[in-house]
């Protein structure tokens, strides 16, 4: 019994010396040599941070003492910089056991995306692109530009574009830009190769001009996009029946604006004017004073009033005054 209150009582001298001296500095013992990730450098990233007050502990982990290095670069730093950082974050050194080696190198963690991959995610897009546009007969030759790049470490993700309005075939500029955590990191630049084969209409002989266009004059054939342009045309339904605006090459790609349709009035042709309103139909005899398709709108004199109006050609004997 006595023994036991001799040792409690050693105790409790042990804990009131213990509260008469305070608990012991915090320490910080830096190592001489830290990876990292993130942008900003913090002190608990590069140093052991130990001590009772756990706030104090965090608040000394949280010291910013600059930037990183860039991904795949280092940097060193040294005991001075570590105690001015201290300071204007409010802390007095003297009152931290701070242990810093001679010199403390710091590098940033990196992932590398090598060259194939860069290449393989572009050709991909590409080829959703493609997909999408019913260009299935289509394939990348080829992506340059592409060398292999250092991240800095976490979720990797990117974003690709084409200027607006480029057609996927041919030299196919592309702009990749690589993130992670969503924050944007790299831009990359890049060329795309494609070759889409599509059925394009092919005049097969030379065709004058005004020449109505028949089934003979026309053949499909299958060409890189990259050498037509932008509006030819792919069925030739939409050509036979009509006539030429101007003399055609043979094999040449026919496109909207070398095709019309035949106009089926001409000036001087006298028709019918036409207009209905409410059930009420009214007409008078005109004269055509220009050409026109059916669907134009061309002006019209009106014979009884001598007035000229613009009316849609219905047919070759009929135009309508639209209210």
């Amino acid at each position: 019994m006595g023994k036991g209150l001799s040792l409690a009582a050693a105790g409790l001298v042990v804990l009131l010396t213990a509260a008469a001296w305070g608990a012991g500095p915090t320490s910080v013992r830096v190592f001489d040599r830290a990876e990292i990730d993130g942008d900003q450098l913090l002190l608990g990233a590069i140093a052991r941070v130990d001590g009772d007050d756990a706030r104090q502990v965090h608040a000394l982990r949280e010291v910013i003492l600059g930037r990183s290095p860039l991904p795949g670069k280092s940097r060193t730093l040294d005991e001075a910089l570590i105690r001015m950082r201290l300071k204007q974050a409010g802390f007095d050194p003297a009152e931290i056991d701070l242990q810093v080696p001679g010199e403390v190198r710091i590098s940033r963690g990196t992932v590398e995306v090598d060259r194939e991959r860069i290449e393989a995610i572009a050709s991909a897009w590409i080829g959703d692109r493609l997909r999408e546009r019913g260009l299935e007969r289509a394939q990348v030759r080829e992506i340059r530009g592409a060398e292999s790049l250092l991240l800095p470490r976490g979720r990797i993700s990117w974003e690709i574009s084409a200027p607006r309005h480029t057609p996927l075939a041919g030299s196919v500029p592309l702009a990749v830009i690589f993130k992670v955590d969503d924050e944007a990191e790299r831009r990359v630049n890049l060329t795309a190769v494609v070759e889409a084969r599509v059925q394009a209409v092919v005049s097969t002989r030379p065709l004058g001009r005004f020449k109505p266009i028949e089934a003979g004059d026309l053949e499909l054939r299958e060409l890189d996009l990259a050498g037509l342009p932008a509006d030819y045309i792919a069925d030739p339904e939409l050509v036979i029946g009509k006539r030429t605006r101007r003399a055609v090459d043979a094999n040449a790609v026919l496109r909207p604006d070398l095709v019309e349709l035949p106009p089926v009035v001409k000036r001087g042709d006298r028709v019918r004017i036409v207009a209905e309103t409410a059930g009420l139909r009214i007409s008078a005899a005109g004269e055509v004073k220009q050409k026109g398709c059916v669907g134009e709108r061309i002006p019209v004199v009106n014979l009884d009033s001598n007035r000229v109006i613009h009316a849609l050609v219905v047919d070759a004997q009929t135009v309508r005054i639209e209210f």
